[in-house]
């Protein structure tokens, strides 16, 4: 997802919202600090709050329920992912919603806490909730930037989930090439040592390239390294085997962009490793925090 001209209203509704629920927060604490004579509302509760943990406290309760709703609902976005047929906003509204919403859970975080980490329990609940944030905003800086670079490197995509039957294809290819070169190395016709220098090159060079899951081959995994390795084939072989050497170099950048759309792929969706499971405790965590603010409220009552 990129971050354009068309965030600039959540950004704006975000801000506005952040800076209400700032205003409240000083309002509780410091009585007559509300413009125009406006005055707290009675049902948050005393002002000042009557109790010394602002969490505690109603407009603090408001501001964690909040931030655990909005939880809530980005944890949701995987389902509405799935089911793109649904009338309930595109996926594309819900990505902006799940970008924008949780930043303003840090506001809310913050102001639910009064500023303080607490103790160690509620220490651990901040730490896996900065690490939520934290992953999301790598992710978010991945899409934005990533989708640029595969443009400009990649001047052909395939579809990535073919593309292991597709790096198959290759070898399998460049496997019946060597068969049909080494029955012709085997004639020995007019003395001509060309099938013998592609066989050895396939052998070597070629089909350890396309067959490794992985290759590091450095003559092949760079564009610029491989240009000058078939350079110097197409020297050492006849003419009329030159356009076999243009195959097997086609196979080859083939095989080298798949490589590299693959790696891709694994930076633009790998954050997710982390951040899915991690936003999935914080969630267990949050009501477990919450159950355990409740019974202190009730058994600790004003």
């Amino acid at each position: 997802m990129r971050i354009d001209r068309s965030h600039i209203p959540w950004a704006l509704a975000i801000s506005a919202v952040a800076t209400i629920a700032a205003l409240g927060y000083a309002a509780n604490l410091h009585p007559g600090q509300l413009p125009l004579g406006l005055k707290f509302p009675e049902f948050l509760g005393p002002v000042p709050p009557a109790r010394v943990t602002y969490g505690g406290t109603p407009l603090g309760l408001l501001f964690g329920s909040v931030a655990f709703g909005i939880f809530l609902f980005a944890a949701a976005l995987g389902i509405r992912k799935k089911k793109r047929l649904w009338p309930i906003g595109s996926v594309q509204t819900w990505l902006k919603a799940h970008l924008w919403l949780t930043i303003l859970t840090l506001p809310l975080v913050v102001l639910h806490s009064g500023f303080r980490l607490g103790g160690p329990h509620t220490m651990g609940l901040v730490g896996l909730y900065a690490l939520v944030m934290a992953s999301g905003i790598f992710g978010v800086i991945l899409q934005h930037f990533l989708p640029s670079l595969m443009r400009a490197n990649l001047p052909r995509e395939v579809v990535f989930e073919q593309i292991p039957y597709l790096q198959a294809h290759l070898l399998e290819s460049a496997q019946k090439m060597r068969a049909q070169v080494a029955e012709t190395a085997a004639l020995g016709v007019g003395g001509d040592t060309s099938p013998q220098v592609l066989c050895t090159f396939l052998d070597k060079e070629c089909l350890p390239y396309l067959a490794i899951k992985s290759s590091r081959n450095p003559n092949l995994k760079s564009s610029q390294a491989a240009a000058e390795t078939f350079k110097m084939l197409r020297v050492n072989v006849h003419p009329e085997w030159r356009p076999k050497v243009g195959e097997i170099q086609a196979w080859c950048e083939s095989r080298r962009l798949m490589d590299l759309q693959t790696k891709f792929q694994h930076w633009l969706h790998g954050w997710l490793l982390l951040h899915v499971p991690s936003s999935m405790a914080l969630i267990i965590v949050t009501v477990w925090h919450a159950w355990m603010g409740l019974r202190f409220l009730v058994s600790q009552p004003i």
